[in-house]
């Protein structure tokens, strides 16, 4: 059976909008936002002769805001692993401290080398031909849910993801489609507002891009969820025909 995709969607962006993910949403949003000056900070500290490529200048400073600017990619990575645990669960309201500890490192650590897999892996489909590329994407978009969630490693995390999405890709791609205009629109509307540029346009950018990182959580994990209760729900006991005497009886004597 397919998910109901628009019902998904909007639980997603409804669980998305809660206590606890608007919390994530501001922590994204502090973290990408200090990102980002770090990366202004960085390119007036380097200089660059057009008219000599090999003459770059790279003055001292710009070393230790690029270790900042690599520790705060650290962190958001961290913090999306967070989320992904808390948007599992029936939380609505806190961000319990476990969600950022339990074997942080080792879900951390799969994470990083299996987007960077995942990227390979479904680029190599798009390659070959375009549909593949698009079935991988679906077919394996739940393995950083399995190692957040459930501490697989990233090949167990795929390889479960690849199973638990049998029979629901189509509806799954479609629900794809629809995060993806979703976040076009928060996209569309934020870019409308910081036409204005400068730090307006800065601030702004930064926003959209937690606001959608967070939707697109709610949404995956929400279907994640769903698919997950469908498995594990018991299968039907069987109806009792009323034309067969003694059809559904205990058998007792």
């Amino acid at each position: 059976m397919s998910i109901p995709v628009l019902n998904t969607a909007e639980r997603g962006i409804r669980r998305a909008v809660t206590r606890n993910g608007l919390a994530f949403m501001g922590i994204l949003f502090v973290i990408g936002l200090l990102s980002a000056l770090l990366d202004v900070g960085i390119a007036s500290l380097v200089t660059f002769d057009p008219a000599d490529p090999t003459s770059i200048e790279v003055a001292a400073p710009a070393f230790g805001l690029g270790v900042l600017s690599f520790l705060l990619g650290v962190l958001s990575l961290v913090v999306i692993i967070a989320a992904t645990r808390v948007f599992v669960s029936d939380d609505t309201e806190t961000v319990p401290r476990e969600a950022f500890t339990r074997r942080m490192g080792w879900a951390w650590l799969n994470v990083f080398v299996g987007t960077i897999v995942y990227a390979f892996v479904v680029a190599l489909g798009f390659v070959a031909f375009v549909i593949p590329g698009f079935f991988l994407l679906v077919a394996l978009a739940f393995w950083t849910v399995f190692v957040a969630v459930e501490d697989e490693n990233l090949l167990t995390a795929m390889r479960r993801s690849w199973g638990l999405t049998r029979g629901n890709r189509l509806s799954l791609f479609a629900l794809g489609v629809v995060a993806v205009l979703v976040s076009i629109g928060v996209g569309i509307a934020f870019g409308l507002v910081s036409i204005v540029g400068g730090p307006v346009e800065l601030v702004l950018t930064q926003a959209s891009s937690a606001i959608t990182t967070v939707l697109g959580l709610a949404i995956l994990t929400t279907a994640y969820r769903t698919l997950t209760t469908e498995d594990e729900e018991p299968p039907e006991a069987p109806t009792a025909d009323p034309d067969v005497p003694g059809a559904g009886a205990s058998g007792g004597l």
